[in-house]
Order: structure tokens, then C-alpha cells, then sequence
């Protein structure tokens, strides 16, 4: 070696080189669902949005205590899920549960509504 002083500014220069490169991961979220509400009898598809959603594993979405039949990815921003059916109408924490263990929870993101045929009525007023 030559001269050790010019090695040494060579490697310090190549690990800030790569540090540099290195892609920083934001940490994965899911925080609303899109539409948020949907019928009883279930079979709705809805958008579970979020950020940084992995693209390379499989995800399990639960509305309340019932699994979604069908879950896809859609982007890196939103999946979708099929809601399962219900019996009782009113607001359900939906979880989602990744494929290498991670468990996202959003408090209260969707209401089940009874529509019992009334979709084209006019509301009650008291």
C-alpha cells in the first residue's frame, strides 16, 4: 500500500456511496376502508386503503369476527376485499393480517346496514 491515508478516503467514499443508494422502506399502513358500508348479506367489494402495501405477500382481511372470501392486491395504496356476510347490522373493526405475521387494525372501519329492501325510500323522519 502506498499510501493508506488516500485507501482509507476511497473506502469511507464507497460506503457513503452506497449508504446513499440504499432505499429506505416506509413502514406499511392501512387506515380506511372505501366505500365503508355495505348490506348484510355481504359480497360487497370494497377498497382497504393504506400505504406501502407489500406487493410481494398475501393478506387476510376480517370484518368483525367473519373473513373475507376474497382478498386481492390492487396497487401499492389500496387491496381489495369481499365482505363476508352478517347477521347483525352496526359497526365492525376490520383487521388485516399479512402473510409474515404483521396485524393491522382499523378501529370501527365499516357499518353493516340492514337494507331490507328499502334501498329506494326515502328515510323516516321523526
Amino acid at each position: 500500500m502506498k499510501n493508506p491515508k488516500c485507501m482509507l478516503g476511497v473506502i469511507i467514499g464507497a460506503v457513503i456511496v452506497l449508504g446513499a443508494c440504499e432505499k429506505q422502506s416506509a413502514d406499511m399502513a392501512f387506515d380506511r376502508l372505501d366505500p365503508d358500508f355495505g348490506g348484510l348479506q355481504g359480497g360487497k367489494s370494497v377498497r382497504v386503503l393504506g400505504d406501502n402495501i407489500r406487493l410481494d405477500i398475501g393478506y387476510s382481511v376480517l370484518f368483525g369476527q367473519q373473513i373475507s372470501p376474497q382478498v386481492s392486491i390492487e396497487s401499492e395504496k389500496a387491496l381489495i376485499a369481499v365482505t363476508p356476510r352478517t347477521i347483525d347490522p352496526g359497526r365492525v373493526d376490520v383487521v388485516v393480517r399479512t402473510d409474515d405475521g404483521s396485524v393491522f387494525r382499523i378501529n370501527e372501519g365499516f357499518q353493516y346496514v340492514n337494507q331490507a329492501g328499502n334501498l329506494l325510500d326515502e328515510p323516516e323522519k321523526p
